[in-house]
């Protein structure tokens, strides 16, 4: 991920097949005349594919953003906080049988001291969205990566609720009624949090938020 082309392609790439694959889901749904056994069967099943590309869209989003910003082979001193956080913190995992004590001192003085240093971002991984994206998982990875993520605070209760709990219980054979407005209001509202991190990450990479504001 060097260029920025490259980001936003791989932005809109990963966004379209995603996109086109529910649009088609919820086709077949609409296909299906009258409230029937086989309709809510449809939108039942539409919400484990619904939660599977939420988390997916955000992973790669954002493990693309932290890919390009290591790419860029910054200074810490260059770099929004986060990154710097990021990259100390790497260093000191990495560093087995390190004290907690000895951590703390080592992270102070990195943090004193380095600041001509290239950074070394722990980018090969992508992100970790510990195989539930919930709202303070997907929250706490923004803040990670120096994104704002209050927009869609509103949100919260959408995507551990409607979404995360539902697909919970779907998957563990519970059974849920869901109609097909409901069903289509979920699909609007999980295509509509995709996109606003894929339009996150295109302007923090476009606008350069991954460098350190300095004071005049």
């Amino acid at each position: 991920m060097r260029t920025l082309s490259e980001l936003q392609d791989s932005l809109d790439e990963d966004f379209a097949w995603r996109r086109s694959e529910l649009h088609s889901f919820l086709g077949s749904i609409r296909r299906v005349k009258g409230e029937s056994t086989a309709q809510r069967a449809l939108c039942r099943a539409g919400v484990p594919l619904l939660c599977a590309h939420w988390e997916g869209y955000a992973k790669h989003c954002l493990s693309i953003y932290l890919h390009y910003v290591g790419r860029r082979r910054l200074t810490y001193g260059e770099l929004h906080p986060a990154f710097v956080a990021l990259g100390h913190e790497a260093a000191l995992e990495s560093q087995e049988g390190m004290s907690a004590t000895k951590k703390t001192v080592r992270r102070v003085q990195a943090l004193l001291s380095e600041d001509s240093e290239r950074a070394k971002i722990p980018w090969r991984k992508g992100v970790d969205t510990q195989s539930n994206l919930n709202s303070a998982r997907c929250f706490d990875l923004f803040e990670s990566l120096g994104l704002d993520a209050s927009p869609i605070a509103t949100k919260a209760r959408l995507i551990d609720y409607e979404l995360l709990r539902v697909r919970n219980e779907i998957a563990h054979g519970q059974y849920l009624s869901i109609g097909a407005e409901s069903y289509e209001e979920l699909h609007a509202e999980v295509l509509g949090i995709m996109d606003f991190v894929r339009n996150t990450v295109s302007a923090a990479a476009e606008n350069q938020t991954y460098r350190r504001i300095r004071k005049a």
